[in-house]
């Protein structure tokens, strides 16, 4: 089932919503999980509420830098401010993989001694644990459709982080009922399954942190948008091919939910002023109804004529090369090819 993408502050609004139930949902279940975790001695539970506790913190910074990211253009930042939503995710998912480590050493440890481990499961904290799961994955679903819906690296983040903690708690489930039957049924080895459990989610989280920080790292490094947009801005493109030469030199990136795209719009020499601007205008507002949040910056310029060769070889349709290397050298041929020929 295909996504409708949030526009402008609809998305900004959305964003926030998302951010702010992360928060509520966040300190509920960290005071819970830290005052099972203290009453029964268990390792794994108490390492699940300090890392609830660091995304309670983390959604509180990321709540601020997602009201930063809806700031208009301003003087000092005349692009927007999207990418303060990019940072947000960075820093959450450093936090999440800090929370991974502190698990691991602490689950460490306790196996070897180094601490002191008297886990004490039952079915108290077993209920604690099914009722923390079941209102993570109902809350991860909301915060993930409307990250998809806003295309928001910052609220992308809070999902997956609510979603490892469906998995965590999840186990933590089977953990404490499977270390619960072991010490009923006086296994020696009962008490080391809790720092086992605790060391495996640390792992799990240290890896899932070097993903959002992957995504939040991608946007901050100005990578072009994804294939599939990609896609669709090739094919709007294409629709008002009977009315240019070629469009190349189509540059993408990301800021948080906003698009940023520059092409080069090559007419014929002999066009009027106004009729590229009209068509350059007509062009952007297509795009942005295909992909919301996007910024088309349009250059046009005149074609060479090369251009003039291959659009004739094309039977009059305009070539759009969505794909192709940007060589801003290639800019003054073109340029100066163009100028030749008009002044023949």
């Amino acid at each position: 089932m295909s996504t409708v993408l949030a526009t402008g502050r609809s998305a900004a609004a959305a964003s926030r919503r998302a951010v702010l139930l992360c928060v509520v949902t966040t300190a509920v279940v960290a005071a819970t999980e830290l005052l099972v975790g203290y009453t029964f001695s268990l390792l794994s539970v108490t390492a699940e509420g300090l890392h609830t506790l660091a995304d309670l913190l983390d959604s509180l910074v990321a709540l601020v830098l997602v009201s930063i990211a809806i700031r208009p253009p301003d003087k000092s930042h005349p692009f927007g401010h999207g990418k303060f939503d990019s940072l947000a995710g960075v820093i959450e998912g450093l936090c999440v993989a800090a929370s991974g480590v502190w698990a691991i050493v602490a689950a460490v440890r306790a196996l070897l001694g180094l601490a002191p481990a008297d886990p004490r499961p039952g079915p108290p904290a077993i209920a604690a644990m099914l009722a923390a799961s079941v209102l993570y994955v109902i809350v991860s679903r909301m915060v993930l459709r409307i990250a998809r819906q806003t295309g928001s690296a910052a609220v992308y983040a809070e999902g997956m982080h609510l979603l490892t903690h469906v998995y965590i708690t999840g186990g933590l489930v089977v953990a404490l009922s499977l270390a619960w039957v072991a010490e009923r049924a006086g296994w020696p080895h009962a008490q080391r399954i809790d720092p086992v459990v605790a060391k495996v989610l640390g792992v799990y989280l240290v890896f899932v942190g070097i993903r959002i920080v992957w995504v939040g790292c991608v946007q901050l490094s100005d990578a072009a948008l994804p294939t599939g947009e990609r896609e669709r801005l090739a094919d709007c493109l294409r629709e008002f091919s009977a009315h240019f030469v070629e469009v190349h030199a189509v540059r993408t990136r990301r800021a948080g939910a906003e698009r940023h795209i520059d092409i080069h719009l090559v007419v014929p020499g002999t066009a009027s002023v106004d009729n590229a601007h009209e068509l350059a205008h007509r062009i952007e507002r297509r795009v942005v109804e295909v992909l919301p949040g996007a910024h088309l910056l349009v250059h046009v310029e005149p074609a060479s004529p090369e251009m003039l060769r291959r659009h004739e070889a094309r039977g009059g349709v305009g070539g759009v090369l969505v794909d192709e290397s940007y060589a801003p050298e290639h800019e003054g041929t073109h340029h100066g090819d163009a100028l030749a020929h008009r002044t023949r």
